[in-house]
């Protein structure tokens, strides 16, 4: 029997409702501060009413401290009892039924949103969420309450006038925790089995049903609302909720609501299983689950879509999305009219949506008329005919290092050649950009190309290069930027592999973990989701800190190095934890003889594994906005220190060349370790590594993105993978798979939510890292069961390029050189300060903008430039110079008898050994040498301290401490060493060997059965 649109349909309870189309539940968070109803969401929801055969009103919170998000409706009391009618009668009287969500948060509820109240669940296993607070376990006690409550919650939803409730188990809320084996760890009549699981939904229903029968209410309606799967591990699988539906329908609901994104979603546990849930929902219910409605909902904007989901075996539909864009979308439907998918930037008040939900609404806001104007300017310029001048045009592409020289060949209506001179641009290894997509651009005979994945830079200077040349040739360059894009040929193969290791990302500790996997014998495969290998070691300023002190004590101390010495003789050991003390000790002992030697050999620059250790240790302690102190795993600090000089040397039998002739500090690395290869930026490294890698026969698939861990039990087995034209990979391993995919430094969103150290990240901070740092490896590494540790703690690099985040732009010079001087020409802080110091003190300047001012002397010093990079920034407004300090002010807006005094008195320091303003503790030279320099500079994110927790054997821990077998971290993508601030060239440290650990492990270590 075919199912109709606007069939009526009868359910159990007697109530008939005139169609199949229900609103969905959406939270517009537009309740009170105490969960009362207001206007705007009465207005709201009444607007919307009418079409549907009923409106599920959103997440209405049982109790009290049982919110999941801010504005949430509560019915938790019976003075919210008056409201909640105002909303029922509102519905109603537009001819729909007003059904209202009841729920509690549990572990999810964010004690910010819940008078700081501690969540409640089933178990005290925190969510795998940012911020989350780990729960308290509830007592029998408290789950009889709240069995109570919800009970409560029912009568007070007859009492406000509700044709129905709606029972929320599904979106990781309280009733799906106890159903959850991630979530419910107990092991008593409510938790263990998956039966004693189910013990707490069913009761749930059954108080419901109790209320309702006890008020002796007629024709009301009660539903479920679930979750089929879980991404946790453990967690539920369908079958799992197959299980729990055929119970529950025993007690026989009106319905059953399913909660996913798309009405034909497939399994999110098992990607290779392509068939929608709704099929296996159909082949595996019991005879009476069949008697039970199931209500689909997601992705059905258009009419079509609602006659396939009834087609593939809903009985109602819920509409969500499309109700915001269309309030009166059931009669537009009952039409056959298209539905818009987007609303226009003025339409708020025309649609009477809340504030709240109008800011979440973002991605379905545009400017309708622009659209159109955008559609007839593009519709004109693709009917339009090239015509160029022939000929070879001699341009420039912009690129990292400066303007790359570019021929490009057009015959009268073609580009016939592009020839890309990358011979000056160090970022990118055989950057694939410069072969790539000039061809994609020839084929294509289009402008309108997609950007290479990490080199986005290079790809738009290329692209804006070939404009230029189309512009010379007489032609109007946006006839070819309005031709569509090159047809991708997508690809359904399946690409099966077997090896020993899996290493997931191609940066310095994936490289370091591959080479030591070869070192071992064993075979090894690396994935990089991007065209170029190199992730962000490629960026980097290069230094490896490392205590070497037969090299270092060629090099004379300064008078401020030894003052840091005597500071931490006279630390007070009462502050000191017993898992450092003995070293501390050990490295007072040091100190004290080394300050007390008053010989030629005192003069030497001093270092010691400890002061190593302990620096970063004791550089890594930082308090958090609710002044909470995280501190490193002191065991990681350790095997970091213990071991760093002989991934030095190792990387020097791999062919890197080390600069012996200076031993160098980086920015905020307290002391003078850093080794630094001769190379700029970090590009000896990875080309020394991925030759060795190359030439030892492992093997680099780049644009392969790792979507899965592959887990059998609690051992990891192989990775699941695409490429980029679709393709799938899997990859089973023999000894593991190596997490090598960095932080998530370049993912703006992910650092909003786990920030608990900034007093804010804007929206439009900018970053020093590569574009795949979006925290992929944490990630499948949640997704595998991993703890995470200090996830809060992000760092800024004080130093980067306000418009770019890009580190190595202007004249960067040594901290001993250092002037910083903000718009209004004052020096701020010691310029020699940690990193998170610098930038806080720098964001709290105005615009949060600075200058760091040089001189034709310390120009000579500059990090990772050349002249024709200087004269180029010089041109762009990157750099500023003039040939006095007076015009250089008048260049920066500055007072210039202000900037010369503040100048003058930075030099007098120099001369006298001492900063009285700042205590800076350093000083090679003074500003005094025309012309002058001045390179504005901003803080941006540059490292995140926080990721999977490892032990010392790279190992990655799971959420209830054990290791999870065949699984290894290494490199920013790991937490637990830099705590909350990391020392700068700890980075290149902390990659290469742990990296070199992780391989190590990996290599020999036999996963079970393997």
């Amino acid at each position: 029997m075919s199912k109709e649109l606007f069939d009526t349909f009868k359910l159990k309870c007697g109530a008939e409702l005139k169609n199949r189309v229900l609103m969905a539940p959406m939270t517009i968070q537009a309740a009170y501060f105490d969960g009362s109803v207001t206007s705007e969401m009465v207005d709201y929801y009444q607007f919307r009413a009418g079409g549907a055969s009923a409106i599920i009103v959103e997440s209405c919170f049982v109790e009290d401290h049982g919110r999941g998000f801010p504005g949430a409706i509560g019915i938790d009391t019976d003075e919210k009892i008056s409201g909640l009618k105002r909303l029922s009668q509102a519905i109603q009287s537009k001819g729909s039924k007003a059904i209202l969500q009841l729920y509690h948060a549990g572990r999810m509820a964010n004690p910010k949103f819940n008078g700081g109240e501690q969540p409640i669940s089933a178990s005290p296993i925190a969510a795998l969420r940012p911020d989350a607070v780990p729960p308290r376990e509830m007592t029998r006690v408290q789950i009889k309450q709240m069995i109570e409550d919800f009970g409560e919650a029912t009568r007070r939803a007859i009492e406000a006038g509700f044709d129905g409730v709606e029972i929320h188990g599904a979106n990781t809320y309280l009733l799906q925790q106890f159903f959850s084996p991630h979530s419910n760890r107990r092991q008593d009549e409510w938790g263990g089995s998956r039966e004693k699981r189910t013990h707490f939904p069913v009761e749930i229903l059954k108080k419901v049903q109790s209320v309702v029968n006890d008020h002796d209410v007629q024709d009301f309606i009660i539903g479920y609302r679930f979750s089929p799967e879980e991404i946790e591990e453990p967690g539920i699988h369908f079958e799992d909720t197959m299980y729990l539906l055929n119970t529950l329908a025993e007690y026989e609901p009106d319905y059953f609501h399913i909660s996913v994104n798309s009405y034909k979603r497939t399994s999110i546990v098992n990607q290779e299983d392509t068939e929608p849930l709704i099929q296996k929902y159909r082949r595996s219910q019991s005879a009476q689950l069949a008697k039970i409605p199931l209500i689909g909902v997601g992705s059905i904007a258009q009419r079509e879509n609602a006659v396939d989901a009834l087609e593939i075996g809903y009985d109602l539909l819920s509409i969500g999305k499309a109700y915001l864009v269309e309030p009166d979308w059931t009669s537009k439907i009952s039409r056959h009219e298209k539905v818009d998918q987007f609303v226009d930037n003025h339409d708020q008040k025309v649609l009477h949506i809340p504030s709240p939900l109008w800011k979440v609404m973002d991605f379905m806001i545009l400017d309708k008329e622009e659209e159109h104007r955008k559609y007839e300017r593009l519709k004109a310029l693709q009917n339009k005919k090239v015509k160029f001048k022939k000929g070879t045009y001699h341009v420039f592409a912009k690129g990292h290092n400066g303007n790359l020289p570019m021929k490009v060949e057009l015959s009268e209506d073609k580009i016939v050649s592009i020839e890309v001179d990358d011979s000056g641009e160090s970022e990118g290894i055989a950057n694939p950009v410069f072969e790539r997509l000039p061809q994609d651009i020839i084929n294509g005979q289009t402008l309108n190309v997609d950007v290479i994945s990490g080199a986005t830079v290079t790809s738009e200077g290329i692209v804006q290069g070939i404009a230029d040349a189309i512009e010379q040739a007489g032609e109007n360059p946006d006839i070819l930027r309005a031709r569509p894009k090159p047809v991708v040929q997508w690809s359904n193969e399946v690409i099966e592999e077997t090896t020993d290791v899996v290493v997931i990302g191609t940066g310095g500790a994936g490289l370091s973990a591959a080479s030591t996997i070869l070192d071992g014998g064993k075979e090894v495969i690396m994935l990089e989701k991007f065209a170029a290998i190199g992730g962000n070691t490629i960026r980097t300023g290069g230094q490896v800190n490392a205590v070497e002190p037969d090299w270092q004590g060629s090099f004379p101390a300064l008078d401020g190095e030894k003052e840091t010495l005597t500071q931490l003789l006279n630390h007070n050991e009462s502050d000191i934890d017993d898992a450092y003390l003995e070293d501390f000790r050990t490295l007072k002992s040091q100190i004290q003889a080394y300050l007390e030697d008053v010989t030629d050999k005192g003069n030497h620059l001093f270092d010691s594994i400890e002061l190593h250790r302990i620096q970063t240790y004791l550089g890594g302690r930082r308090k958090d906005r609710n002044n909470v102190e995280i501190s490193g795993n002191y065991d990681l600090v350790k095997t970091l220190t213990d071991n760093v000089l002989d991934s030095v040397h190792w990387l020097t039998e791999k062919g890197v060349h080390f600069d012996r002739s200076f031993v160098d500090m980086p920015v905020g690395a307290l002391w003078r370790r850093g080794h630094k290869p001769m190379k700029a930026h970090g590009l000896e490294y990875i080309e020394s590594l991925r030759d060795y890698v190359r030439q030892h026969h492992g093997r680099i698939f780049t644009e392969t993105t790792a979507e899965k861990l592959i887990k059998d039990g609690n051992q990891i087995i192989g990775i699941e993978a695409r490429k980029a034209n679709g393709a799938k990979v899997k990859i089973h391993t023999r000894h593991g798979v190596v997490l090598a995919t960095g932080g998530f430094g370049a993912n703006t969103k992910m650092l909003q939510q786990y920030n608990t150290y900034w007093d804010n990240i804007p929206d439009d901070i900018k970053t020093t890292n590569s574009p795949a740092m979006t925290g992929d490896g944490i990630r499948l590494g949640v997704q595998a069961g991993a703890e995470l540790v200090g996830m809060g703690f992000s760092q800024m690099m004080p130093i980067s390029d306000p418009k770019t985040g890009a580190l190595f732009t202007g004249l960067i010079v040594t901290p001993s050189n250092f002037v910083f001087v903000n718009k209004e020409g004052h020096r701020f802080v010691n310029e020699f300060e940690s990193r998170d110091v610098l930038s806080k003190e720098a964001l709290e300047q105005k615009d949060g903008m600075f200058y760091i001012i040089a001189d034709e002397n310390i120009k000579a010093l500059a990090m990772n430039t050349s002249e024709d990079k200087i004269n180029q920034e010089l041109a762009d407004g990157t750099l500023l110079k003039a040939d006095t300090l007076e015009a250089l002010a008048e260049k920066l807006n500055i007072d210039p008898t202000t900037f010369v005094d503040t100048i003058n008195r930075y030099n007098h320091f120099v001369d006298e050994g001492h900063d009285e303003d700042f205590n800076k503790n350093a000083f090679d030279l003074k500003i005094e040498k025309a012309p002058f320099y001045a390179t504005p500079r901003k803080p941006a994110v540059h490292h995140t301290m926080g990721g999977l927790r490892i032990n010392t054997q790279a190992q990655v821990i799971d959420v209830e401490g054990q290791v999870i077998e065949g699984l290894y971290a290494a490199g920013e993508v790991a937490g637990g060493i830099h705590a909350g601030n990391r020392l700068g060239g700890n980075a290149l440290a902390d990659i290469f060997t742990f990296g070199r650990i992780a391989g190590q492990s990996a290599a020999t270590h036999l996963i079970t059965g393997k």
